[in-house]
């Protein structure tokens, strides 16, 4: 075979896939995403909800703590009544004839807050977050002081049923907000205590 025959031409990339003529093949365009509509950015898989099977205590506490579902049910249990779920707007997003679970508070009593000084209580706070990330706040004076902490409630039934895997499994709600919505969490992994610094201005 003449060495000319074996040239590749300025227009050529070597890497060209030839045919048997030497002709370069043609490139197959991909076939549409209409044809696989099964895999077409998945339209009909559902976002799947976080949900909680335990709640852990950690923080400025003796020890860190973790309840399920059979600690908390363990626990003084108490009952929210007719209570409405509205947002910031005032929209009611929803509504349950009761909800049942045990006061946040009966969690923290278990973990037992460690506090350096007798009065530190006046600057500790609670962080209550969801598996989603969504996280609210809780002073102590909220939650020993005030009626707040009465309707501050670790939550996992329904109207009498478990709370289902779309509604998170565990939540949280402050029932004496005038806007629940806003201090609800579905789907609660977390109480973290901490003491506020009394030097930051």
């Amino acid at each position: 075979m003449p060495i000319d025959s074996m040239r590749v031409l300025p227009s050529d990339s070597p890497d060209t896939p030839l045919t048997a003529s030497g002709t370069p093949l043609a490139p197959v365009p991909p076939p549409p995403a209409s044809l696989f509509p099964r895999f077409s950015r998945f339209p009909h898989v559902p976002p799947v909800s976080p949900v909680s099977r335990e709640v852990v205590v950690t923080g400025c506490v003796d020890r860190r703590h973790s309840f399920d579902l059979c600690a908390l049910m363990r626990l003084p249990t108490q009952l929210t009544g007719p209570l409405d779920i509205v947002c910031l707007s005032g929209r009611k997003v929803r509504g349950a004839s009761d909800y049942k679970g045990v006061r946040l508070t009966a969690l923290l009593d278990v973990a037992r807050l460690r506090l350096p000084q007798a009065r530190d209580f006046t600057r500790a706070f609670v962080l209550a977050q969801g598996a989603d990330g969504y996280t609210v706040v809780f002073s102590w004076h909220e939650l020993y002081n005030t009626p707040v902490g009465v309707g501050a409630l670790v939550v996992y039934e329904r109207d009498g049923r478990p709370l289902a895997d779309d509604e998170g499994g565990i939540g949280l709600i402050s029932t004496c907000d005038l806007r629940v919505a806003l201090r609800q969490v579905r789907a609660l992994t977390r109480l973290s205590v901490h003491l506020a610094d009394p030097h930051t201005p």
